[in-house]
């Protein structure tokens, strides 16, 4: 370890939608988080470890800023207050947008919630590609300052990896000094089977429609591990069976498709992905399953991996 090693977590905080989660498979250099277009994709709290000779940085990605609703969405809620608390450092990331430069209410709430932990606040605005006239990031980066009294403001595109070092360099500079919390080798506290069943709810999110990407939840209840051959060498595959909840028979008929094709697209897209992640030949088996109303069930969320207790 260097001197002067610096160390600590930093919280995403924002409305759904802003790029949070595509921002930290960026920085992570590998997918962690999933990502789709459609709003809530991210229910619980994921983490990315970033290590260097001289700084280890955690990341941690949270659940969109939103009103409390149902069950599932209160316990997101806490998920992101919790873990604005617990880190050292929020990072606020907004959208950037054409026309005037003028803060939303909504984006007021995003900054007073990133608050909530040691008052520390960086702000990032993510999108800047799809800004046509450059100039008009000026006004955006006066207007948050001039209302927000953030730290500091940094312009970025996720998608495009722009601006990222200097975001970093940014974060750095406001952990405390510390040594590292985690190997150097390791680059995620979530587990592999969690991961996974996010993969499968990920391709459950761009391949149906209408109510099933909020009705759904993704269960891993079989991961075995078959990675290391008895030689001790790389070699033989995962093998992992998991289940998809629903909340009605009719959505399990949409899950499924005809003649079980949706189901199936599902499966070979997600293993894929899977695959790419665990580094090996995956065996995936999904079963769908309702569960009535679960989104609304507190032991149901607890059961899915979603849940938090409460303070």
């Amino acid at each position: 370890m260097t001197a002067n090693h610096r160390s600590g977590f930093v919280v995403f905080v924002g409305r759904p939608n802003v790029g949070k989660s595509t921002l930290l498979n960026a920085l992570a250099g590998q997918k962690l988080a999933i990502v789709s277009p459609k709003p809530q994709t991210t229910r619980t709290r994921i983490t990315a470890i970033l290590t260097r000779e001289d700084a280890q940085v955690v990341l941690v990605d949270t659940p969109g800023v939103t009103k409390s609703a149902d069950a599932l969405r209160r316990s997101m809620q806490r998920i992101t207050r919790t873990a604005v608390t617990d880190s050292d450092l929020a990072l606020v990331v907004v959208e950037a947008r054409d026309g005037e430069a003028e803060i939303s209410d909504a984006d007021r709430a995003v900054v007073e919630a990133a608050r909530k932990g040691n008052g520390r606040v960086v702000l990032a605005i993510n999108k800047v590609d799809k800004i046509k006239n450059k100039k008009m990031l000026l006004p955006w980066m006066e207007a948050y300052a001039k209302e927000t009294g953030v730290d500091v403001i940094v312009p970025i595109s996720a998608k495009n990896h722009d601006g990222l070092e200097d975001l970093v360099e940014e974060l750095l500079k406001r952990l405390p000094e510390a040594p590292p919390m985690f190997p150097k080798e390791m680059v995620t506290e979530q587990a592999e089977r969690v991961i996974c069943a996010e993969l499968v709810r990920e391709q459950l999110l761009l391949l149906t429609r209408q109510e099933i990407p909020h009705a759904a939840a993704v269960v891993i209840e079989v991961f075995e591990d078959q990675r290391t051959d008895q030689e001790g060498g790389d070699g033989g595959l995962c093998r992992l069976e998991g289940r998809i909840y629903i909340e009605r028979e009719s959505q399990k008929g949409i899950v499924v498709g005809k003649g079980g094709r949706t189901i199936k697209e599902v499966s070979t897209a997600a293993r894929a992905q899977i695959e790419e992640f665990l580094g090996c030949k995956v065996y995936l088996r999904l079963t769908v399953h309702v569960d009535k109303d679960w989104r609304q069930s507190d032991r149901a969320i607890e059961r899915f991996g979603y849940g938090l207790p409460e303070a």
